[in-house]
C-alpha cells in the first residue's frame, strides 16, 4: 500500500475524529479506496498502523475511538467519555429483554454517585456471565434463580426499578429499596465496609420512609433473607424502631442468621 493511499484512508477516517466507529464501518470506508488491492489481512494491517500512529484506539473488540493524533488522551478521559455509551451498546448487542443495573452501583446512583465502576452488575432474565466492556472494565450479568413455587422472580424485581439519565444515556437501575438488599447480599471483604457505611447513611436519612412491605414481599418469595438480616443489624444502633420492625419481619417470614 502506497503512502498516498494510506493518507487518503486517514483523511476519510478523520472526518469521524472524536467519535466511535466499529470494524464494519472501517471496512466500508476503506474497501472502495483499496479496490482490487483489498484483503482481510491488509485490513488488519492498516488498522494496526492506524493504532500505532495514534489515529485509532481499540476500546473493545470491534469498537474503536477515532483520535486526533495531535493531542493526548488519557485512559481516564476516554473511559469517562465513552464508558456508558459502550455499556449501553454492549447490552443491546449481547443481551435480550429487560435488564437493570443492580447491586452496589445502583446503590451509589441512588445516592447521586456517578463514578465509573471496575465491575458493573446487570440483572436480567436469562444470562449469567462476566464480560469485558472496555479496557479493564467488566460487566457481570446476573439472574435471579426461581424459588420453590417456580415464580418468575425477575418480573417481581423488575417492578422495583426506575430510570435514570446519566449524560446522554438513560439506564434502568434498582430503586433504593432493592439496591440496599442486593448490595448487602454477598459483599466482598474489600467492599463490605464501604457498603455498610453507605447503607448506614441511607438508614440515617430515610429510616422513617423505608418500605418494610417490600422486604416482606422478598421474604415471602424466599429471597434476600441474609441481606435483610444484615440490614436489621446495621439499623440496631441507628434506628431501633426500624430494627425492631425488621426483626419482627424476619421472625415471621424468614430466619435469623
Amino acid at each position: 500500500m502506497s503512502n498516498k493511499v494510506f493518507d487518503n484512508l486517514v483523511k476519510k477516517l478523520m472526518k469521524h475524529k472524536g467519535k466511535l466507529i466499529d470494524g464494519e464501518k472501517i471496512w466500508a470506508f476503506f474497501k472502495p479506496l483499496l479496490g482490487d488491492d483489498f484483503s482481510v489481512q491488509k485490513m488488519y494491517k492498516i488498522i494496526y498502523y492506524l493504532k500505532i500512529r495514534w489515529y485509532l484506539e481499540n476500546l473493545k473488540k470491534n469498537i474503536f475511538f477515532v483520535k486526533d493524533p495531535e493531542r493526548g488522551y488519557t485512559k481516564e478521559e476516554i473511559v469517562e467519555t465513552w464508558y456508558r455509551t459502550i455499556v449501553k451498546k454492549h447490552c443491546t448487542d449481547f443481551l435480550k429483554g429487560n435488564r437493570y443495573i443492580g447491586g452496589l452501583k445502583a446503590l451509589e446512583l441512588n445516592l447521586a454517585s456517578f463514578d465509573i465502576p471496575d465491575e458493573l452488575s446487570i440483572v436480567n432474565n436469562y444470562k449469567q456471565a462476566t464480560e469485558v466492556v472496555m479496557f479493564d472494565k467488566q460487566v457481570i450479568f446476573k439472574t435471579y434463580s426461581k424459588n420453590k413455587t417456580n415464580d418468575n422472580l425477575f418480573s417481581f424485581f423488575w417492578k422495583l426499578t426506575k430510570k435514570i439519565k446519566i449524560g446522554k444515556q438513560t439506564f434502568t437501575i434498582a430503586n433504593l429499596e432493592l439496591a440496599i438488599v442486593e448490595s448487602l447480599y454477598n459483599p466482598g471483604m474489600i467492599a463490605q465496609w464501604y457498603i455498610n457505611e453507605l447503607v448506614k447513611k441511607v438508614i440515617r436519612k430515610y429510616h422513617k420512609t423505608l418500605d418494610i412491605s417490600i422486604r416482606e414481599s422478598m421474604l415471602k418469595k424466599n429471597k434476600h433473607n441474609t441481606s435483610i438480616n444484615r440490614l436489621y443489624m446495621l439499623a440496631k444502633t441507628i434506628s431501633p424502631e426500624l430494627s425492631n420492625r425488621l426483626k419482627a419481619l424476619i421472625k415471621k417470614y424468614g430466619y435469623f442468621i
